[in-house]
Order: structure tokens, then C-alpha cells, then sequence
């Protein structure tokens, strides 16, 4: 792919012009209460894997709760202009990055590249997740802007088939998500975000990643299990 001026980004092959990614929004009452019923539902998980404390809830709302209680406390804290907000925030936000963004997809993952994504807001439970085929859904309350967390989550998109095939672990796959993103591939973002931990995955997958993901995509991947394996034997060796 190739710039011309300052918004246009073009084919090589085609010479046309590369389409601009479309961003569909979705949020209101019922989606909230899926949202809230899903995340209780997922309280184990959450514990598990170090989200829980974060995890943000309808005022006293507990694994106890019925569905009545849930959509009525939900209800009471419903602002339907924080949401349309946050509609307008997004989509004056991607449309700066949105096509250039799109071409750096293209560039590293070749054709698979969606050009449209259903993004669905909310104000309760992590900071963001994802749906395949595409769909991605952002929390309001984040501080960091929705920017960053609807990168995040499309990127998750792109590799979830990678991620399913060969087994990836869930801080494996945190961790290559913000590799990726903040890569020299995708510098025109400014990321620049990581999470507090990654569970010690980042002593074998950030070796592993500079090598071959962007020349090798199954390599790479293929590669995860035993080098986690290794780390184990190292890590036990040394206690």
C-alpha cells in the first residue's frame, strides 16, 4: 500500500483507493443487562485471572441478584446521553486513524481484514472485550479514551482463529496484542499501553514475537507451547 497526500491510503495492486473502516454502534437498557448477567456470570474467571477488583457492577448488584433486580437498578443509573456522547467521541477519534489503520492490517495480516465492526457501549463490567465475527464492546467509564480499547479489541478479532488453533493462553494472548500494537507497524497509533502483568508470559513471547510474527504467522504461534513449557522447566529448575 502506498500514501497519497495526507488521507488517502491506495491498493498497490488495484490502485484504487483503500476503504474506510465503519464503525456501527449499539448500547441501550437490554444490551446493559446482557452485559451485567454475563459478567456475574463469569465472576470465577474474573477471579482467576486478576479482573475482578476492577470489574464495575450496578450499585449493589451481586452474584445474587436476580435478573428483576438487575434491570431495575440498571434502569435508575441509565444516561442515554453518556452513551450518545461516547458516539460521537469515538467516531470523531477513529476517523482520524480509521483508513490508516485499515492499511496496516492489510499489511500484516494480508486479506482478512474486516471493514466493518459493530461496537457495543457500556458501563459495567471490564474495559472491553470482543465477539467474533465483529463485534467489540467498549466501557464508557474507561479514562484512557475508547480509542485505544477499540484497537485493542480488533486486534484481538484478527487473531482469535490463531489464538483457538494452537492453544494460546490468556496473558500469552494479552501480551501479543499489545506487542503488536505497539510495534513500529502500528507507531502511527501512539499505543504506548501495557498492562500492569502478563503472568511472566513476556519472558517467552517477546523473544519469540520479534523473530517471527510478522514473517510468520503460524511459526509463531506454533512455536508458543514450547516455549512456555521451556519457561516452566527453567522457572522450576531455579526454585
Amino acid at each position: 500500500m502506498m500514501r497519497e497526500g495526507a488521507t488517502k491510503y491506495l491498493d498497490n495492486e488495484t490502485g484504487f483507493e483503500l476503504p474506510k473502516m465503519e464503525l456501527k454502534f449499539e448500547f441501550g437498557k437490554d444490551l446493559e443487562a446482557q452485559r451485567v448477567k454475563w459478567t456475574l456470570a463469569a465472576m470465577d474467571w474474573y477471579r482467576e485471572n486478576g479482573y475482578a477488583k476492577n470489574l464495575r457492577l450496578p450499585e449493589n448488584i451481586t452474584e445474587e441478584s436476580s435478573s428483576e433486580e438487575i434491570e431495575m437498578q440498571i434502569a435508575k443509573e441509565y444516561d442515554v446521553k453518556a452513551y450518545e456522547e461516547m458516539v460521537v467521541k469515538t467516531n470523531d477519534s477513529f476517523k482520524d486513524i480509521g483508513q490508516e489503520f485499515f492499511c496496516a492490517l492489510k499489511k500484516v495480516f494480508g486479506e482478512k481484514v474486516s471493514e466493518n465492526y459493530i461496537v457495543r457501549l457500556t458501563g459495567y463490567g471490564t474495559g472491553g472485550s470482543y465477539k467474533t465475527p465483529n463485534t467489540i464492546t467498549i466501557n464508557i467509564r474507561r479514562t484512557d479514551g475508547p480509542i485505544k480499547t477499540v484497537v485493542h479489541e480488533i486486534i484481538h478479532l484478527q487473531i482469535e482463529d490463531k489464538i483457538k488453533s494452537y492453544g494460546v493462553e490468556h496473558w500469552e494472548k494479552e501480551r501479543i496484542v499489545d506487542m503488536i500494537l505497539n510495534s513500529k507497524e502500528f507507531a502511527f497509533l501512539d499505543y504506548n499501553s501495557w498492562q500492569r502483568g502478563y503472568g511472566d508470559t513476556e519472558k517467552y513471547i517477546d523473544d519469540l514475537f520479534r523473530q517471527k510474527f510478522f514473517t510468520d504467522h503460524d511459526g509463531f504461534f506454533a512455536q508458543i507451547k514450547e516455549a512456555r513449557e521451556k519457561s516452566k522447566t527453567t522457572k522450576s529448575s531455579h526454585s
